[in-house]
């Protein structure tokens, strides 16, 4: 994997690519809440995306806590009143679009709705919601008129390798940026040291402040991410347990307090820990830190 692209300095305004990462995080949440919960908290459009993400996280976490131990299980398939349709791989091209259409229908007007965070095409979406989705059991007696349903692909089938990519972007970002507020959403939970002390996250966040507040601003950033690994595993109370990480190599213009330039160039590596479906970072190594 590679890529490569210039951040902007501490005084330019927030990256535009960044901000619409976490305007999608946040609808991620938001129907993660609609899906889970069988509603949706309002948020002012006017809040910035970091406070919206806060404050989607604070009510998922509520909601999770809260939620009603009354379960009635129901099969998707019943709320599309058990209608049956044909497997893909038995569909030529012309009876396909047949179906898929009678199926776009049929959720359309139970007011159900599958959303796919990567592209998918037609053919993709269809076994997905026929063979799999239908046989997924919701709560019943969340059911109340005029309520829209809304699945997410990656809530059954997690997409570690581009989590794990996004919250290397989101740390590459803000140390690019000299902002550890870009920091503190999920990004870095805690980091354990080589001695095994455990620093909170703000402990971790104040060190990392201490470097950025000995230079005016990063110039001419750079990155080349080569690797991206995960490995899921059971842990003796048979709970699913993920470590990954992901490492390469940066290279920017330090610019010192009184206008000096020193080039900074070096490997990265984000050691990170899935916990309650996030990706987030433990420990890492950084040029211009670990020095």
């Amino acid at each position: 994997m590679e890529d490569n692209q210039i951040f902007p300095g501490r005084d330019e305004t927030p990256d535009p690519e960044q901000q619409e990462k976490l305007r999608q995080e946040n609808e991620l949440l938001r129907m993660k809440i609609q899906a889970q919960f069988g509603g949706m908290s309002g948020t002012s459009g006017e809040l910035p995306p970091e406070i919206e993400n806060e404050f989607l996280k604070n009510v998922l976490a509520f909601e999770e806590q809260h939620a009603s131990t009354e379960y009635t299980p129901v099969k998707v398939s019943s709320l599309l009143n058990k209608a049956e349709f044909k497997r893909v791989e038995d569909l030529g091209d012309e009876d396909f679009e047949k179906e898929w259409t009678r199926l776009q229908n049929l959720m359309e007007e139970k007011r159900i709705g599958v959303d796919f965070i990567r592209e998918r095409d037609d053919r993709f979406k269809y076994k997905f919601i026929t063979e799999e989705l239908f046989d997924h059991e919701t709560d019943g007696s969340m059911i109340i008129p005029a309520m829209n349903w809304n699945f997410i692909y990656e809530e059954f089938h997690p997409d570690h390798e581009r989590e794990i990519t996004d919250r290397t972007m989101e740390f590459l970002g803000g140390w690019f940026g000299l902002d550890t507020e870009k920091m503190k959403y999920g990004v870095i939970s805690h980091f354990i040291q080589p001695d095994a002390t455990i620093l909170s996250q703000e402990e971790i966040l104040a060190k990392i402040h201490l470097v950025f507040d000995s230079y005016r601003s990063f110039e001419d950033c750079k990155y080349h991410i080569f690797e991206v690994k995960f490995e899921m595993k059971e842990s003796e109370d048979d709970k699913l347990q993920a470590i990954g990480h992901s490492e390469g190599m940066v290279k920017y213009e330090a610019i010192l307090e009184n206008g000096e330039r020193k080039t900074i160039e070096g490997p990265f590596k984000l050691y990170m820990t899935r916990d309650y479906d996030w990706w987030s970072i433990f420990y890492f190594v950084m040029a211009g830190f670990n020095e």
